[in-house]
Formats: C-alpha cells, structure tokens, sequence
C-alpha cells in the first residue's frame, strides 16, 4: 500500500513538473483607444505620456542590457508606435541608395505575424533620418524586399543623445497577414545599434538564449492583443438641451470616445427635450452608437416648487435671521418637503430613465443650508445628505439599480459627519473653484479667482472620500466648460484647452482609484463647431481617457 502512495505521489509530482515546464507565455496587451492622435505632431504628442512604457532590451548573445523605451497603442484603425532610443554612436550611412541601405545602420524594428507557427510576416526597419527598410518574409529568412508597406506613416527625430522614431499602420493592411488586434497576433520589437568600427549589438524586447543574433526565428516573437479595459469607465460630457438640440452630439460623441452625455439643465427642460422628436431621435442615436444617457440636473426647483411656500411655509428653509424663506432648497427635517422631493423624483425618474442606472438632483447652486432648530445642527452636506437618502429610496420604487450622486459643490465641498450615506449614494465632486491651466498637483496653484487652493481642494476629495467609497465616485470637471469659458454668455469664447494639465488631472484622480469622468462641455452647439471647427479638445479628451489602464 505504502509502494503504491508513493507511486502516486511521484505521477502527481511529474505532472505538477510538466505543467511548470508549459506555462502559458504572458499576452502583451496594446492600450486600445477609439480615437487616434494627431499624425501632424505624433512625436509631441503628451499621449505618450500615458501609456505605460515597455523597456528591458537585451542582447544575450553579447550580455547586455538596454534602456530603448518602446510603446504602443491601437485604435479602430490604426496601430501606433513609438520607440525612443539612447545612442552616443549614431551610424547612418551617408551616401544613401536605396532601401537595402538601411541594414549597415543604427535603427529599430517590428514585425508583425499571424498567431500560430511561424511562416509569412512582415517587417519594417526604420533608421533615424526617416528611411525604412520594409519588406515580407517567409520562414526561415525568405524575404521578399519588392514588397513596401502602402500604409505606415513614420515620423523621426534625432537628438544629442539619442533619436526617436514614432508611426502608424493601418489595420486594414496588416490584417491581409492575419494580424487582428482583437484576437491576437504575434510581434517582435527590436533595436540594431551599429557603431563607426562596424561592430553591431543587436536588442530584442523578448530575450532569448541564443549565442547569436538572430530576430527571423519563432522564440523573438511575442503574443500581443489590444486591451479595451480602459481605466476610466465612463468618458462623458454634460450638454444642455440647446446643445442636443442643435448638434448631433451622439456622433460627435462616438468619434471621440465619449461614451456617456449627460443632459442638463432642469428636469423639466430635459423631460419636454426627451419626449419631442429631437430629443427622441438623439435617444435613439445613443443606444445605436452604445452611448449611455444620464440627466444632470438642477433640479430644487422643480422637485419642491416655490409656489408651495404659500400653503406651507415650513417646508422650506429658515434663514439665519430665523425667517422662513422660498430662496433656496427646502427644509431638510420637514416630512412633507421630503415626501414631495422624493415622489417628484420618481417621477421625473420615469420619464428620465438613465441607461447606467445613476441619476442626479442637485441642490441650488452655492445656497444656504436651513438654519431651523432641526437644521442648524447639520452642516450643508448633512443637509444635502438627508434629502439625497430620501430621494433614492423613493427612485428605487421606479428603477432598483438606481444609484444617487451627492453632489460634493460649492457649500457642500466639506464631507457629510453626521449623516451616513445610503447604500447606493454616491459622491460626485465637481471642484470648480480650481484653475484649468495648472494641474490638480500642483498645491500652490491658488484657484478660480484665488478662491479656493488645488492643496484645498485635494484635502477636500480626499475627505470625501473617507466616507464614500471611490469605486463608485464620479468627478465633474469643466475641462470642456465652453458656458464657465465664456463666464456663461453667449456669444461663446473658443475653449482654452490645457491637454498637459487634462492628462496630470486624470493621473490625480487614477492614484484615487476614480474610473468615472465627465466634463460639462455646455456651449458646444452647432454654432460653436460653426466658429470653431479644428475640435483638438474634444479629440484629446477621448484619446487620453481611453489609454489610461
């Protein structure tokens, strides 16, 4: 018996062994984007920025390491490429003849196959003064150097230390060799680094064992795919009803990675938009183009009306004078004020229904809180939080997964203490005391009319974030705010776009574990693309929000 359990034990040993010795090899994933940047100024691009590097080049056949920095990205069309090179000893050939003169240089390379056995793939070798050597190959070492690429686009830069070289390729050509981003391919990524003696070193991102160079063999290639799991889950925009109305926003929106509008302004407005023809159609454009409609509202107004003050006047708030007044918002310990706020929701939240399940009733902008002997006790964001806790508990009769932005603004910048969210309340920060041409991390930038420091400001997010959960947080930016640009008058001013503080934005809000973003982008109507057509704001915002992983 003893025999036999140590029989087992060495099968189960030797099998344990040989799934060791096949483990799958790891798949490199391509930051997918839908949306592309520039060609014109792909050297520049700050997109790079984002996208995490690949490094690590090695000549094992010469023991050594190399810091070239590689990356990459792909959209619906295209795959992007970058390389940047470190090279004290830059080699190129000076009378230049034809393409074949490439192979005596300093320069770097990709070849892309299908996945499976290597047989035919293709390669491009690009040296630093823009001349490629292109060509088809098949296993082992059949090229065919009469092929060209029809398609790349390459763009160089040589500098003191080093050079550069950045591209593209479309998808539709590549594919004619099996290579499909969606499914897998193999690659391999390679530098030549010649020197004026002629010795030569050559770097393969995937290293190998061999005592010779040799990139045309099935071990220096790698698996590769494109990775659509962006970071940032939402990507939106927040339009008026006079924006929708006037531009077709659902296209605009697709062919710039915005994958969720928000419709704004009050429930009324937003409720007599979505039932017309227009409203309508723009509802149906979304669900075409896989956009998700949400509705940003102001929405006090509507959901306690001011002419209810006649009939009951302890509804609504008491000022510090102790007066009750119909400025602003209601009482938050009045029953009745509540019960109306909350079957008005559900209402609206009929006639509103948000694909994602989220909704928003904000407070009136930068009002005062109740100051009636209930009140007076609770700060704003207490306040704001009383209301908000009803107010989903009534929206979940209509819709189950709802959940409810607390609108973090303004009065309600400071974090709720004596009330505890619902579950199902969620914190939308809308910091619009901040200034757009500096970054959130820079502490000392002192804010919109020096109002409010981006050090404030971040202690504030992060106190709210103490006590709602970042998983389900949503900032409100203005990045895109053509309404706040113009100081909310027509006609509109050209938006001042910062791309470089946009990108150091969202890494603040990654290293907070924030994946929804949108941005007001109220103004952009069809008079605005009319005045303004280049639309670089709308393009970058897309393309950066989908590298972030």
């Amino acid at each position: 018996m003893r025999k036999l359990f140590f029989k087992l034990i060495a099968i189960v040993s030797l099998c344990l062994c040989a799934s060791c010795g096949h483990k799958e090899e790891p798949m490199f994933l391509i930051p997918y984007s839908p949306v592309a940047p520039s060609l014109d100024g792909l050297l520049s691009s700050v997109v790079w920025e984002v996208i995490t590097p690949s490094v690590g080049f090695h000549a094992p056949w010469d023991g050594l390491d190399d810091d070239t920095v590689f990356k990459c990205m792909v959209t619906d069309s295209l795959f992007l490429f970058r390389f940047d090179v470190r090279d004290s000893t830059l080699t190129l050939k000076a009378d230049f003849g034809d393409e074949m003169d490439v192979s005596p240089e300093d320069r770097v390379e990709i070849f892309f196959s299908h996945p499976g056995e290597l047989d035919t793939y293709v390669g491009a070798e690009m040296d630093p003064a823009g001349r490629v050597l292109d060509y088809t190959c098949g296993f082992y070492r059949k090229f065919d150097y009469g092929w060209d690429f029809s398609t790349l686009d390459y763009r160089h830069e040589i500098r003191g230390e080093g050079y550069s070289v950045a591209g593209s390729v479309t998808l539709e050509e590549l594919s004619a060799f099996g290579v499909d981003m969606e499914k897998g391919f193999l690659m391999g990524v390679f530098r030549a680094d010649y020197r004026p003696d002629g010795e030569v070193n050559w770097y393969s991102l995937k290293p190998t064992d061999d005592s010779q160079a040799d990139f045309h063999q099935p071990k220096v290639f790698f698996k590769a795919k494109a990775d659509k799991d962006a970071f940032f889950k939402m990507r939106g925009a927040v339009l008026s009803v006079e924006d929708l109305e006037s531009a077709p926003w659902p296209r605009i929106a697709r062919e710039n990675g915005i994958n969720t509008i928000g419709t704004h302004v009050t429930p009324s407005q937003v409720a007599a938009f979505m039932v017309s023809e227009k409203g309508r159609f723009f509802a149906s454009e979304c669900a075409r183009l896989g956009i998700d409609v949400e509705h940003q509202l102001h929405a006090m107004g509507d959901l306690l009306p001011r002419s209810l003050f006649a009939e009951d006047s302890t509804m609504f708030r008491m000022d510090a004078g102790g007066r009750r007044v119909a400025d602003f918002n209601c009482c938050a310990h009045s029953g009745k004020a509540l019960e109306i706020i909350s079957s008005k929701a559900a209402a609206f939240a009929e006639v509103l229904p948000a694909t994602n399940h989220r909704y928003y009733y904000w407070l009136d902008d930068n009002s005062e809180p109740c100051f009636c002997p209930l009140c007076r006790e609770f700060p704003a964001s207490d306040q704001a939080l009383l209301i908000e806790n009803k107010m989903l508990e009534a929206i979940r009769k209509v819709d189950p997964q709802a959940t409810l932005a607390h609108l973090a603004y303004q009065k309600t910048m400071e974090p709720p203490v004596k009330v505890k969210p619902s579950e199902g309340i969620f914190l939308e920060f809308a910091p619009i005391e901040r200034q757009w041409d500096r970054p959130l991390s820079d502490p000392d930038a002192p804010g919109r009319k020096g109002r409010m420091s981006h050090r404030r400001v971040m202690e504030l997010l992060d106190a709210n974030l103490e006590v709602f959960p970042s998983e389900t947080a949503v900032v409100l930016e203005y990045w895109l705010d053509v309404s706040m640009a113009s100081d909310w008058r027509k006609p509109a001013v050209e938006l001042p776009w910062h791309l470089e503080v946009f990108v150091r934005d969202l890494a603040v809000y990654k290293s907070r574990g924030i994946r929804e973003v949108t941005s007001f982008a109220v103004y952009m109507d069809s008079t605005y693309f009319s005045d303004f057509p280049g639309g670089e704001c709308l393009r970058d915002y897309g393309t950066v929000l989908g590298l972030y992983r």
